[in-house]
């Protein structure tokens, strides 16, 4: 708990002559039990009104100066979230990722060269608040000092990151991928991006084979032609087998908890050769867990000051865990989150030595996450609030993860123009509208059903819900239910 206590103490009487510090006596807290007491329970929507001072260019509100950057996600009710960041955020980042990075490279004998690292997003435009602060991170900002030398075993150029097409931006990443023989590691988020990436390559197989063969250029950059990248594409397309792309590759990091469980163990029949990790709990807000040296997602004591909220609304520290026990994480960071709940559930799997070894549920409360989006159910009926009638978003993982707007089959709909406007308000949600745009989620399916109310009363009654408690929810995360209308549909 010292490590822990003096972290937060540093940070709050760092920031005790802010706004939000004056007004919580900051400078009077000398323990985590005053802060306790001092300090309220928060959400996006308590810290929206400093946070929006902040971005408008506002110094010493949330914290001393001004953020560095913004980072958007998604989950509030307006779909978009602005997460900010300081320069002590990207040492707190640091703490946890650079020594996961070393110990990933010694754990797997990788020689720290020849590697694809996706961090941040890309097919972003260039944006900034109305205060003028950049909006969008760069690498080099969450790596510090190991940007010069992580920067290095990039196989992909950074340009391909800038560009604005998909399709473009598919077939260049595709390009440099496999060029890159002696690719070693595969570090993404969410394993579906990676499904995504290998799902374009069957689609552009024949451009592919055009540009090793031929070479062309793209937005201005010369693409060469290559005979043994030919060669090798050439035999994965006659075998589906990935080891004659990437022979010499040994370890894919990426999520695998919760909603990312099916696309993990699928992405790894992909590579049956290669050695899997899994990534710890870190978000925008910020970093949870990171995977130790035995690959188990442990608490970053060193980035953050966190609490831990159970059913019974007690609230624990860090040594106060009990293996077995469930909790929602809360965290307080150095970008101006103070006793942030960030409705992320985790399960103390055990205590290993220093180590509290947290595996991550899924979110709190009626939230759809197939592959990083975070749609809540606030904004959802949000975005479908002019559609008339029974209205229901599914969420389904099979095949392509995406949604599926259920509708009733009695009311008159325009479904062209219903598609394109309630699309266009899920975009408002940054990581729905990026996933979509890389192709992690498919289009928006609409489905008109006969009876919906009904026929959704009835399977839930069926599996033991007393009819007068059924709530229809506006989002729907049930797989049961999809399959079921998948089963009236074909």
């Amino acid at each position: 708990m010292t490590e822990q206590k003096e972290w937060l103490l540093d940070c709050l009487h760092r920031n005790a002559q802010t706004e939000y510090g004056l007004k919580h006596n900051f400078e009077e807290i000398t323990s985590p039990c005053d802060y306790q007491k001092q300090v309220p329970l928060t959400n996006y929507e308590n810290l929206q009104t400093y946070i929006d001072a902040t971005a408008e260019g506002k110094k010493n509100i949330l914290f001393t100066d001004v953020p560095v950057a913004f980072e958007v996600t998604g989950g509030s009710t307006g779909g978009r979230k602005l997460i900010p960041y300081t320069r002590e955020s990207f040492t707190d980042f640091q703490r946890a990722i650079l020594p996961w990075f070393a110990t990933t490279m010694q754990t797997y004998g990788l020689s720290g060269e020849n590697a694809y690292w996706a961090i941040s997003p890309a097919l972003r435009t260039e944006e900034t608040t109305k205060g003028g602060i950049r909006i969008g991170v760069k690498d080099e900002e969450y790596l510090g000092e190991a940007f010069s030398v992580i920067g290095e075993s990039y196989v992909i150029p950074s340009w391909v990151g800038e560009l604005k097409d998909i399709s473009r931006w598919q077939l260049c990443t595709l390009y440099w991928l496999i060029r890159s023989r002696e690719l070693e590691l595969i570090s993404v988020w969410s394993p579906t991006f990676l499904l995504m990436l290998l799902e374009a390559l069957d689609e552009k197989k024949e451009a592919l084979l055009m540009l090793f063969s031929k070479g062309a250029e793209i937005d201005g950059y010369e693409l060469k032609p290559d005979t043994e990248a030919l060669l090798r594409l050439q035999d994965y397309i006659g075998t589906k087998n990935t080891v004659s792309l990437w022979p010499d590759l040994k370890l894919i990091s990426c999520w695998a908890d919760a909603s990312s469980k099916p696309f993990f163990e699928t992405l790894k029949k992909y590579f049956s050769y290669v050695q899997f990790q899994a990534k710890g709990l870190i978000s925008t807000e910020g970093v949870v867990t990171v995977p130790n040296q035995k690959g188990r997602p442990v608490l970053a004591k060193q980035s953050a000051f966190y609490e831990f909220l159970q059913t019974d609304d007690t609230i624990c520290f860090a040594d106060e865990l009990c293996i077995g026990e469930r909790y929602e994480v809360i965290i307080t960071t150095n970008g101006g989150l103070y006793r942030y709940q960030t409705g992320d559930m985790v399960l103390c799997e055990d205590i290993d030595g220093e180590d509290v070894v947290l595996s991550f549920l899924g979110r709190k409360g009626t939230v759809s996450d197939l592959v990083g989006e975070k749609l809540t159910e606030a904004f959802v009926s949000t975005s479908l609030d002019n559609v008339e009638g029974f209205y229901m978003l599914l969420a389904s993982t099979e095949n392509n993860p995406g949604y599926t707007l259920v509708l009733d089959a009695n009311r008159i709909h325009d479904i062209p123009l219903l598609e394109k406007e309630v699309e266009s308000k899920l975009c408002k949600n940054p990581q729905y509208d990026y996933a979509r745009k890389v192709g992690q989620l498919r289009k928006l399916d609409i489905y008109l059903m006969k009876h919906p109310t009904k026929s959704y009363l009835d399977y839930t009654a069926a599996k033991g819900s007393r009819m007068g408690d059924i709530k229809i929810p506006v989002l729907c995360t049930d797989e049961g239910f999809y399959n079921m209308i998948k089963g009236i549909r074909s």
